[in-house]
């Protein structure tokens, strides 16, 4: 129980308990009151040719929440609509982050989106940090792409790690002077989450004898010499 946070106290404006949107679970059908609430502010930014909000929807939303598009609480609004595409939320995802966080207005979302992310980046061994940075992966790489480009790399780990986290920074070094590496597959990406979280910021713990990927076996040993 040590790895996971009480949640459910930090609600806040949130419509369903913390504890139950880290856990992703099945939501229950919307009701009329959550269609309702998801049409004003869909309608607002959405693309009327092909009903779903595209980029130019997506900076107009950013510009309301005075977010930037970097920012990593756009990257939580799309995980909690379990959006598909980069760039674009249907009406069905909108509806499902109605469900999942219950805002009704740009300053609620706001409200909503800056709890989950503090509490993700208070909790980076829960399980929900772990479901938020694979969905991270999958989000961000080029459709039909398996491994993540470097440049997409380079820019995802700082945003979707807490700060000051162990390793990260070393890492984004490790890479800027290792062009052999051109990206990161699946399998690497989420064994560096766990790397980060168990092996010591001196590597001291580290086993060269483990299963890990051979890119952090590289990272290590250039951290050594």
């Amino acid at each position: 129980q040590g790895r996971e946070r009480d949640v459910s106290k930090l609600a806040g404006s949130c419509a369903m308990p913390l504890k139950d949107l880290f856990t992703r679970k099945k939501a229950s059908p919307a009701k009329e009151s959550d269609k309702e609430a998801a049409s004003p502010m869909f309608d607002k930014y959405h693309d009327p040719e092909d009903d779903k909000i595209g980029p130019d929807g997506v900076m107009a939303l950013c510009n309301d929440m005075q977010m930037e598009p970097t920012d990593v609480r756009l990257l939580v609004l799309a995980w909690q609509m379990r959006a598909e595409s980069q760039g674009y939320f249907s009406r069905g995802e909108w509806q499902h982050g109605i469900m999942m966080m219950g805002f009704d207005s740009v300053s609620s979302l706001v409200s909503c989106l800056t709890k989950l992310r503090d509490e993700l980046f208070r909790s980076p061994r829960s399980q929900a940090f772990k479901d938020f940075y694979r969905f991270a992966f999958r989000y961000s790489r080029t459709p039909g792409q398996k491994s993540l480009e470097i440049d997409t790399v380079k820019l995802l780990l700082p945003m979707v790690f807490p700060p000051s986290h162990p390793h990260v920074a070393k890492l984004l070094v490790f890479l800027e002077q290792t062009p052999a590496v051109r990206g990161l597959n699946e399998d690497q990406w989420v064994s560096f989450l766990l790397f980060s979280n168990e092996i010591q910021e001196d590597f001291a713990n580290f086993d060269p004898n483990d299963a890990w990927p051979s890119l952090l076996d590289d990272f290590v040993a250039h951290n050594q010499q």
